[in-house]
C-alpha cells in the first residue's frame, strides 16, 4: 500500500476531534480560562487540584527515570488484585482503557465481525473502522434496556462482543444477570467496559469466564484523566498473552504507575467523591426535570444524560457563549440529547 493508498482507506475512519483548548476557547468568547466550565467528558471535579498535583509530585520524587518501570507495574497490579478481590495474574495495567481497545481490535482480521451494544462508547464504532471489521450493532430497546437473546442473536459467529456497563452514553447499567447470560451464551470475547463502576450498582469483575474481560479506567472516579492509566481483568491466560506478545514492553511510564499507587493509597477520600457524586447526580437530575422542555435521563454514572425541546444545537451553542462546555451526543435512538458532567453544586448550579 502507497501513501495516497493509506490516506485514501484512512477516510473510513471517523476523525476524532477534541474541543478547542481552554485558552482559545476562553479568549474566543471573552472569558479568563478559569471561568470556562468543562462538563464534557466526564472527570471527577470532586477531587482537589491542588492534592491531586502533590500526589503527582510525590510520585516524581519517589521515581528514579532511569530504569524501566517493572516494579511499579507489579505493584500497581497487586493493589488493583486486592481492591478487585482477583489474582494480580489476571490484571493488565495499559495506558487509559483505549489501549486494550486497540490491542484487542488489532487482533481481528478483515472479514472478523464485532458486535456492540448500541448506543456505545465512540472509541469502538472508531476501533472496527480502523481495522475495517463489520460492526454489528445491538440497539438498546426505547428505555435503554438490553434485549439479551437479540443481542445474541446479532452477535452470531462474532469473534468479540463488547458492553459498556454501565452504558455511555445513556448512563444506565444492565443487570448483572443479563451480563453473566451474555458471557456463558457467546462463543467468543466478551469486553465489559467498566469504566464507571465505581458510581454503579455491582462489578462482574469477580466472574471468572475465560471469555471475559472487563475494562477500567483511572481517568473517571480516580481523576488521573491527564495521566492515561487503565487496565483490564480476565483470564489469567489471556492477561499472560497480552501482557507478553501483544503490548510493547513497558507501556506506562513509572511516574503514571506511582501516581496510580499513591491515588489507590486515597480510598476513603476517593469514596467520599463517589457519594458526593451520587448526591449530586441526583440533585441535577431534578434540577433538569423541573425546567421546561428539559428531560435527564437516570444515571448510574458520573453523568445525565438528557434531551431539550429546543434543538441541542441551539441549546449547546447557548451554553458555550456562557463559557460551559457540554457533549453533543447526537441521535440516541431518535431523541436529540445532550450529555453532562456531574460536578459540585456552586458549578451545577452555573450550568442549571
Amino acid at each position: 500500500m502507497n501513501l495516497s493508498e493509506l490516506l485514501e482507506s484512512s477516510k473510513r475512519v471517523q476523525p476524532y476531534r477534541p474541543n478547542p483548548s481552554f485558552a482559545s476557547f476562553a479568549e474566543s468568547i471573552g472569558l479568563d480560562v478559569d471561568d470556562v466550565l468543562k462538563l464534557n467528558s466526564n472527570e471527577n471535579l470532586f477531587l482537589d487540584k491542588k492534592l491531586m498535583n502533590a500526589l503527582l509530585v510525590e510520585a516524581a520524587e519517589e521515581t528514579d527515570p532511569r530504569f524501566y518501570p517493572q516494579d511499579e507495574d507489579e505493584k500497581l497490579r497487586e493493589l488493583l488484585g486486592e481492591l478487585n478481590g482477583v489474582s494480580p495474574n489476571r490484571i493488565v495495567v495499559s495506558t487509559g482503557g483505549d489501549q486494550v481497545i486497540e490491542i484487542l481490535f488489532s487482533l481481528l482480521q478483515r472479514g472478523d465481525s464485532v458486535t456492540a451494544v448500541t448506543p456505545t462508547f465512540s472509541m469502538y464504532p472508531r476501533a472496527a473502522a480502523q481495522r475495517g471489521v463489520e460492526l454489528r450493532e445491538a440497539v438498546l430497546l426505547p428505555d435503554f434496556s438490553l434485549n439479551v437473546q437479540k443481542t445474541l442473536e446479532i452477535a452470531e459467529g462474532c469473534s468479540l462482543l463488547v458492553v459498556c456497563s454501565p452504558n455511555n452514553p445513556t448512563g444506565n447499567q444492565f443487570p448483572r444477570e443479563a451480563i453473566t447470560e451474555l458471557v456463558e451464551s457467546f462463543s467468543g470475547l466478551v469486553l465489559v467496559d467498566e469504566a464507571y463502576q465505581e458510581y454503579a450498582e455491582y462489578s462482574v469483575a469477580d466472574l471468572e469466564y475465560e471469555n471475559l474481560m472487563v475494562l477500567r479506567t483511572f481517568s473517571k472516579a480516580y481523576g488521573l484523566a491527564g495521566l492515561r492509566l487503565g487496565y483490564c481483568i480476565t483470564s489469567e491466560e489471556l492477561a499472560s498473552t497480552l501482557r507478553e506478545r501483544f503490548m510493547m514492553p513497558f507501556p506506562v511510564p513509572n511516574v503514571v504507575l506511582n501516581t496510580g499507587i499513591k491515588v489507590l493509597g486515597k480510598q476513603s477520600l476517593i469514596k467520599e467523591t463517589i457519594e458526593e457524586t451520587k448526591a449530586e447526580r441526583g440533585w441535577l437530575i431534578e434540577q433538569l426535570n423541573k425546567l421546561s422542555g428539559v428531560t435527564a435521563y437516570p444515571s448510574n454514572t458520573n453523568f445525565v444524560l438528557f434531551k431539550t425541546e429546543k434543538p441541542t444545537s441551539q441549546v449547546y451553542d447557548a451554553l458555550m457563549k456562557q463559557g460551559v462546555i457540554v457533549s453533543r451526543q447526537g441521535n440516541i435512538l431518535g431523541e436529540d440529547c445532550l450529555r453532562v458532567t456531574v460536578a459540585p453544586r456552586a458549578l451545577q448550579t452555573r450550568f442549571i
